[in-house]
């Protein structure tokens, strides 16, 4: 009776118990609970009288036996999991407990035991993520480090060592990042370190600052920051920009040379116009003192000269001298000669002297030649301006240049 009443109270206590219950007796399920057997998706009948090890995966079950052993006799005391294969041969994990026990008056080990399946695949999604997490972490390819609230660095890569100069295990857990950052522009990252964590879009994600590694180089940085959701944890990584600001800063020097060459330039230009101006004022005032002094000192002296009969070779030769000034001093001749090049010093006597009015036979004796000779500069003349087979008077032509 006593007995009977015993396998009741076990019955009712294990079909109520939120575990897996069950006695294993020779080595096979001599009882457990309907919680149990669902486990692998079994009924009770199914698994009472058969040995126990044989649900437990092949992988396991050496190692099921000998931490069952070490709990049994005392050496264990903490639960310890394995996989069974279920009814529809899914894998399932357990977690168990064993203790010694007597049923019917024989030997008996009485399994405690809970299903942990979702807990394992959870903790396995978790370490594969971590294992994703601290690749990415570690093959991002910029120096990268985490910190806490308290600016202890707790993590950093491959990258942010080499930035650095010193190993990870200089770092992680044991150094502020306040250590790398230059004295000018510590206050000021603190400062956006604090209202970061009351407010992340109250501080700046990307900004520069100087970078003192392990061995007090300074580079410049470029910080790209932010906060890790749900956490008071920062994630930084790091670009160093130091050739970057190398090559503008000697672009701003070389803008501001070529500024001041420029500014040099422009004086210079400046300068030159003002002295070219004056060579120009210069050359008229000259053009003017020469005109000036010939009609003032030179051509009354000529005048002169002719008022006293003169004949012959010396009247001829005052008359080439004073026509010869005139050509000098003429603007007409100036322009035609600056015009017309290819004119020779005979062409352009005789082009002037048609210009002022002159007839072929005035011309000849003003110059001591032949009327045939001056047809035949009259000739050359208008070839060379492009009217020998126009009908455009010489003379109106010519005056037309003034």
């Amino acid at each position: 009776m006593a007995s009977q009443d015993s396998d009741n109270m076990l019955s009712t206590l294990s079909e109520k118990s939120l575990s897996g219950i069950y006695l294993i007796q020779d080595g096979k399920f001599c009882f457990i609970n309907s919680t149990a057997a669902s486990y692998g998706y079994y009924k009770v009948d199914e698994l009472i009288g058969i040995k126990s090890d044989s649900v437990v995966h092949s992988e396991d079950r050496e190692m099921v036996t000998a931490n069952a052993k070490s709990m049994l006799h005392g050496k264990r005391q903490a639960p310890y999991w394995f996989r069974i294969i279920a009814k529809n041969g899914q894998t399932r994990w357990i977690m168990e407990t064993v203790t010694p026990f007597s049923f019917n008056g024989k030997p008996a080990l009485l399994g405690n035991a809970m299903d942990i399946t979702d807990r394992m695949e959870a903790e396995e999604l978790l370490r594969k993520s971590e294992i994703l997490y601290r690749t990415l972490f570690e093959t991002t390819g910029t120096a990268t480090i985490i910190v806490e609230e308290d600016t202890t660095v707790t993590l950093v890569n491959t990258e942010f060592e080499q930035l650095s100069g010193a190993p990870k295990d200089y770092w992680e857990g044991k150094r502020s990042w306040k250590e790398f950052v230059h004295k000018k522009d510590r206050e000021r990252m603190v400062g956006y370190h604090q209202s970061r964590r009351v407010d992340p879009d109250s501080a700046p994600r990307n900004y520069e600052f100087s970078f003192v590694d392990k061995q007090g180089n300074v580079r410049e940085v470029l910080i790209t920051i932010s906060m890790i959701p749900g956490t008071k944890k920062s994630l930084a990584s790091f670009a160093d920009v130091t050739e970057r600001e190398k090559t503008e800063e000697s672009l701003r020097k070389r803008e501001k040379e070529l500024k001041d060459k420029t500014h040099e330039l422009e004086e210079l230009n400046a300068a030159l116009r003002v002295l070219l101006k004056r060579r120009e004022e210069d050359k008229v005032e000259l053009e003017n003192t020469v005109i000036s002094g010939l009609s003032k000192l030179v051509m009354p002296y000529i005048e002169k000269m002719r008022k006293s009969n003169l004949k012959g070779s010396e009247l001829v030769c005052l008359n080439i001298i004073e026509s010869n000034l005139k050509d000098i001093t003429s603007p007409f001749m100036h322009k035609l000669s600056s015009q017309f090049s290819s004119f020779t010093p005979r062409e352009l006597q005789v082009a002037n002297l048609i210009n002022e009015g002159k007839t072929t036979k005035e011309i000849a004796d003003f110059m001591n030649i032949c009327p045939a000779t001056v047809e035949i500069h009259r000739h050359h003349v208008r070839e060379k301006l492009g009217l020998t087979k126009k009908k455009t008077n010489l003379r109106t032509y010519l005056t037309s240049l003034k």
